[in-house]
């Protein structure tokens, strides 16, 4: 059997010129993006089909620039995208798979015979920079000083910002600097000075081999859940104990003859956005700093050994992929991860809970009990003029709450500290991360449920709330809640902080608070504009055919 050498590229829907073999042998393995739990099926069902994607999947940083109109925010901090691919978590509603395909690097490119891999699998890598010992103390006081500079440049940086803000339009001639004078000018060159200094000073000792990028793989240790990054060779024969991720082939329906993976020697995996492992000191094994990629490779079968159906029989050539496009875990709280699942809470309602435990033997309905160890109980009174008196530390004590009170109470805290906090740090900004409507009521599971039961008192259309924005919401709740809903989005630079925060917290308020909301004209009674629509508008990457 003539032995063709074998090339791990992307699939070939995935090529820059499908169906041309030189595109496909300078491709790479991609990673492919989801949005349900089910996403292997509806891979394995049509592999072309995926999410696309969007500037949300890039890593932003945060720079000084121009604000939007529609900004809560002083300070002038813009987010930029960058061309670094961000990877949401399973907890954003964003799954992912590795995909490649082996080819034999011969003429016309052909797909290479599935039986031939004893093993399939791939790597995460990251790049980490290695410091030697001896120039140690100085690497750290060369990026202590670029820490300071930029910080300083930023602050300074912003003080120019608000100084151009300032500045008529009409005054061609007033630059910045004259606004502040020559001291802004001259502090920001000399930390910029020190900034280029501390960063030549690294790149000298870089030039030394004393500091080096190096490519670091996970590495198990014998205790379950601990393991190490350790420096790796970019394409090894010897994995040296490096964590393997496995590769699956996709086999198509038989009965499917127009299947894309027909004919091909396509691989997938799943790639991690998280892992429980952490290292010896107990850091996470993915965090949402560092760079990582991923490598694919398949593991020929040695001749001469017999084929065994559990696979890995044969210690034969590793073939390795190329690199996959770098990419950066999106932190937890990431806002637009976030809106991809978001959670409601229902809150309690009032008039039944009244009603409810009116006729519940008293201690029934309490669903979280806190027991409070010996000296642990914290207690207070109130005394005769309805003032708190001193707490003190109590002895054992057992109480029991209802899960309707804890949400009540955590609501009214929440709703007293936000303004508080809000007014306490200037963060005018959270509030554009508070967004309240009025629902839109639908009777549908109502009248349901009273013809079912054959209620005639009356129809209850609160059985079914279902929240629907758009511009049509002042119409569905009829002339009578206009206005409140004009006061709820017709705002002004203090009509609604004068709502949302009360009268005392609105002279403080920023004067673009509500820029991108007008008041609508008198007499309209509705408001001005069309409300955000809120829509899961998913789009898929168009079928690729491919003509012989």
């Amino acid at each position: 059997m003539i032995k063709h050498p074998w090339l791990l590229v992307g699939p070939w829907y995935r090529w820059d010129q499908p169906g041309k073999a030189a595109s496909g042998r300078q491709s790479r393995p991609v990673l492919q993006k989801y949005g349900a739990p089910g996403f292997v099926n509806d891979f394995l069902a049509e592999p072309q089909r995926s999410l696309v994607w969007k500037d949300d999947d890039f890593v932003h940083e945060v720079v000084l620039g121009t604000v939007s109109k529609y900004s809560l925010s002083k300070s002038g901090k813009v987010y930029r995208k960058t061309d670094v691919r961000k990877v949401f978590l399973d907890t954003h509603s964003r799954f992912y798979l590795v995909v490649c395909e082996l080819h034999c690097d011969v003429p016309g490119f052909p797909a290479t015979d599935r039986g031939q891999v004893c093993e399939a699998g791939f790597v995460v890598r990251r790049r980490a920079a290695r410091v030697d010992a001896a120039v140690r103390k100085e690497v750290d006081q060369f990026l202590r000083i670029m820490a300071n500079a930029q910080t300083q440049g930023r602050t300074l940086e912003e003080l120019a910002l608000k100084a151009a803000r300032k500045i008529e339009p009409t005054a061609p001639g007033v630059t910045v600097t004259e606004g502040f004078g020559g001291a802004l000018a001259g502090q920001l060159r000399k930390t910029e000075a020190q900034f280029r200094e501390a960063k030549q000073g690294l790149e000298g000792l870089a030039a030394r081999k004393a500091v080096r990028l190096v490519l670091e793989g996970w590495k198990p240790s014998v205790f379950q859940g601990v393991g190490a990054w350790a420096e790796v060779a970019e394409e090894p024969q010897d994995l040296a104990g490096e964590e393997v991720l496995p590769l699956y082939p996709l086999i198509p329906d038989p009965k499917v003859t127009e299947h894309s993976a027909r004919g091909r020697s396509i691989w997938f995996g799943v790639l991690p956005a998280g892992s429980s492992d952490v290292d010896g000191n107990g850091n996470p094994r993915f965090d949402d700093r560092s760079l990582y990629e991923v490598r694919c490779f398949v593991r020929r079968h040695k001749e001469g050994c017999p084929k065994t159906p559990r696979g890995k029989d044969c210690p034969g050539e590793l073939v390795w992929s190329r690199a996959t496009e770098r990419y950066r875990l999106a932190p937890h709280f990431d806002l637009t991860g976030t809106s991809n699942r978001p959670v409601t809470v229902q809150l309690p309602d009032l008039e039944a809970l009244e009603a409810q435990a009116s006729s519940l033997p008293f201690g029934q309905g309490v669903g979280v009990r806190m027991v409070s160890p010996p000296s642990s109980s914290l207690q207070f009174g109130v005394g005769s003029d309805n003032q708190p008196q001193n707490g003190g530390i109590g002895g054992v004590s057992i109480c029991s709450f209802s899960i309707p009170l804890i949400t009540i109470v955590a609501t009214f805290v929440l709703k007293l500290f936000l303004p508080i906090v809000v007014l306490l740090f200037q963060l005018w900004f959270l509030l554009k991360l508070r967004f309240c409507i009025l629902p839109s009521f639908s009777i549908d599971a109502g009248l349901a449920v009273a013809l079912d039961a054959d209620i005639s008192a009356g129809l209850d259309i609160s059985a079914s709330l279902e929240v629907q924005v758009d511009a049509s919401l002042s119409a569905n709740l009829g002339a009578e809640t206009a206005s409140a809903l004009k006061s709820q989005y017709a705002l002004n630079a203090r009509g609604k902080l004068a709502a949302d925060l009360s009268t005392d917290f609105s002279a403080q308020a920023p004067a673009d608070l509500a820029a991108g909301f007008e008041t609508p004209p008198p007499g309209t009674g509705g408001v001005q504009g069309e409300l955000p629509q809120v829509t899961a508008n998913l789009e898929f990457f168009p079928r690729v055919e491919v003509t012989s």
